[in-house]
């Protein structure tokens, strides 16, 4: 019988984790010591690449009918628009920032989990934790006083900023507080805005930012003085929001009907490592961000889905543990990569050196207006550009800048039949996907291939003949009638690409070269014993 991983946390990243394993058939429980999910906003931005990881798990339609729709960003001065960030040309089927209240996006995945058969334990909280070789000994308090002890293979912290497993596991938190503070307020907010962008007003003060949460109510967010965070203040009062507003936003805005204000302060923090033995941080227990960029969040649900793969293929003894070195390896530099970018953000949109303020006001018009950076910049947001090419899990073979490690693009194809197929439908299955892209000829190596990998491997991974052109005398053939995914993936004569559970390409190569592919999924798989 397989053993129970344990899961603290239940804020997003931890019901991904959670989501994910269940998916991979790997049993999980999942304790928080908050009595109720999330009642707030909180991180409600939801960028490309996290959509494409909902629709993966299987929520996307619940999630894109719980939440706004919004194009991009825009950068105003007090009388201009000076810089504009679209993401409608974002190459994903979700071409958008999405907005969501946090206690949605939990709603959505604790239903989500509890059809999969697993609860919530709340007012649960982890104390105590020693590690043997073999497992993880955990103590739980519950909310009574009682005490249980657990044995779990393996514990994976996801519970916050003031993570307990990271302190139980006295972890260096490495970095610093910013000196900014700032308020924000979800309230009906009226201005003169359109609603389906993201609106950041700079000024000589400071910052003011409207982002639409719906139809009517807004999050109004704006920095203010520094000396603030030293104080024990009480919460700012609409009120004085309001005065900000006045000062700083889109003249005739006016704000009412506040169901949420808080005063807040934010770090830029790390850990080293993303692992200590047997027990595994992700999400804000491992890296907290500016939220300059909407980042923290949508990079703690990939550490998830980058992580939980693994753990199912070693728990199932169908990949060596050393597998599990690749997350940290992976998710570690991504995680340093964001702290960089919302760090720059953040101190570039609160400037306050005025001759500072002028050159930015002037640089980022020039900067947001060339095709090229504005694409990078948007890409990068997106979280489309994230790439795992260093790690030593992934190989590649032959030209191309669409590399192993990068992420494999959606596509459509057509079955035999003539009906529509996706490659992210064929990706929501949770094993390898193996394309043998045949090119417009028929290949006598292409069909061993297929047979010699589904024979040792079929269990593991699903192989789909991708053929460039309207006819294939294999029935279960996947028709490219445009070559759109040919050109897509860069094997226009052929090849073979091998897709990650996590959408990521774990090996390319134009060749079919069945020796070095099964010399690459010998580091990657544990084969079954022949008998």
């Amino acid at each position: 019988m397989m053993e129970t991983l344990l899961i603290v946390g239940a804020g997003p990243v931890g019901l991904t984790m959670a989501c994910e394993l269940v998916r991979h058939g790997v049993l999980c429980r999942v304790i928080d010591k908050a009595a109720q999910r999330s009642q707030t906003s909180k991180a409600l931005g939801v960028f490309p690449r996290t959509l494409e990881v909902f629709e993966t798990m299987g929520v996307i339609d619940k999630v894109l009918a719980a939440g706004l729709r919004l194009r991009g960003l825009c950068i105003h001065n007090q009388k201009d628009q000076i810089a504009a960030i679209d993401m409608s040309a974002v190459g994903s089927p979700y071409p958008f920032v999405f907005s969501l209240a946090q206690s949605e996006t939990e709603r959505i995945l604790i239903e989500h989990v509890e059809n999969l058969g697993v609860s919530v334990e709340r007012e649960q909280e982890l104390v105590g934790l020693t590690q043997t070789d073999t497992a993880v000994i955990a103590t739980i308090r519950h909310v009574s006083g009682r005490e249980e002890t657990i044995e779990t293979p393996w514990l994976l912290g996801c519970d916050g900023a003031h993570s307990g497993t990271r302190h139980l596991l006295n972890m260096d938190f490495e970095g610093a507080p910013y000196d900014e503070s700032f308020v924000l307020a979800d309230a009906k907010v009226d201005a003169p805005v359109s609603k389906d962008q993201v609106h950041l007003f700079t000024s000589e003060e400071g910052i003011f930012a409207i982002i639409a949460l719906d139809s009517e109510r807004s999050r109004v967010i704006a920095n203010i003085p520094s000396e603030t965070r030293a104080q024990d203040l009480p919460e700012m009062t609409l009120a004085e929001i309001q005065e900000i507003a006045d000062r700083r936003g889109p003249p005739g805005t006016r704000l009412s009907d506040a169901t949420w204000i808080s005063r807040f302060h934010i770090s830029h923090r790390k850990v080293k490592e993303f692992r200590k033995l047997r027990v595994f941080l992700a999400g804000d227990s491992a890296h907290i961000h500016s939220p300059a960029g909407g980042q923290g969040m949508n990079t703690g649900i990939q550490d998830a889905f980058n992580l939980a793969w693994k753990l199912a293929l070693v728990l199932r003894e169908r990949a060596p543990v050393q597998l599990l070195a690749s997350y940290n390896i992976e998710r570690e530099p991504i995680a340093r990569g964001v702290l960089n970018l919302t760090d720059r953000i953040t101190r570039m949109a609160t400037i306050r050196n005025p001759i500072l303020q002028t050159a930015r006001n002037i640089l980022l018009p020039i900067f947001s207006g060339i095709d090229f950076l504005e694409e990078k910049i948007a890409d990068r947001l997106a979280e489309l550009s994230v790439n795992y090419r260093s790690s030593p899990i992934v190989e590649h073979h032959g030209p191309g800048s669409l590399r192993a490690g990068d992420r494999a693009p959606d596509a459509e194809l057509r079955d035999t039949n003539g009906k529509a197929r996706r490659l992210f439908e064929l990706f929501r299955e949770p094993r390898h996907t193996l394309l043998l892209f045949v090119g417009a000829f028929a290949n006598p190596e292409v069909e061993k291939f297929r047979q010699e990998v589904g024979e040792s491997l079929g269990e593991l991974i699903q192989t789909h003949r991708i053929v460039h052109g309207q006819s294939s005398v294999v029935t279960d053939d996947l028709l490219d009638v445009s070559g759109n995914a040919h050109a897509l993936y860069q094997v226009r004569h052929g090849g073979i690409i091998l897709v990650r559970p996590d959408g990521y390409i774990g090996y390319r190569s134009d060749s079919f070269d069945i020796t070095g592919f099964h010399t690459f999924l010998n580091k990657i798989f544990i084969r079954p014993a022949e008998g």
